[in-house]
């Protein structure tokens, strides 16, 4: 049953660490990137490799396919 609750609460988790994350490393905004530019940010600014892979993650996740449209990778 515990698990089930812990699972059930993963996403909540982790939206909320990657909201964190974005505001501890002043992240720019990933709607506004590309994927790409992305990565090449996080591999230069973020030193944590744990922090690095849950930033990346989330934050490509919400990637612009290309900024100048309102497109999302994601979606």
């Amino acid at each position: 049953m515990k698990k089930l609750l812990f699972l059930s609460l993963l996403p909540i988790i982790a939206l909320a660490d990657c909201a964190s994350l974005m505001a501890k490393y002043e992240a720019p905004e990933p709607e506004s990137k590309t994927m790409k530019q992305i990565e090449r940010w996080v591999n230069k600014k973020v030193k944590d490799a744990k922090d690095a892979a849950v930033l990346k993650e989330c934050m490509v996740a919400r990637a612009a396919d290309n900024p100048n449209q309102v497109s999302v990778a994601g979606k």
